[in-house]
């Protein structure tokens, strides 16, 4: 295997890895909002366990996914010298 291979393979590897955790992320996100928006109406001892696991969970999807997009944070984002 030559270089231009091993990258496409590790490319494809995070597409297919960026998928679900788009998934995830989006589902936590609505949980995290709704139970966010529904504060008053959930109590608050069940709020005070459901609403922060949400939050450490979105956390982890977002460290996980701009991990995952590394490359295209780099090239738009990141100023380097020539």
């Amino acid at each position: 295997m030559d270089m231009h291979q091993i990258k496409r393979i590790i490319f494809m590897n995070k597409q297919k890895l960026l998928k679900p955790v788009n998934v995830v992320m989006a589902i936590d996100f609505v949980c995290l909002s709704g139970t966010a928006m529904l504060d008053d109406a959930i109590p608050k001892d069940i709020y005070g366990i459901i609403h922060p696991i949400f939050g450490y969970i979105f956390v982890l999807c977002v460290v996980f996914h701009v991990f995952l997009n590394w490359a295209w944070v780099k090239s738009n984002f990141i100023i380097t010298k020539k």
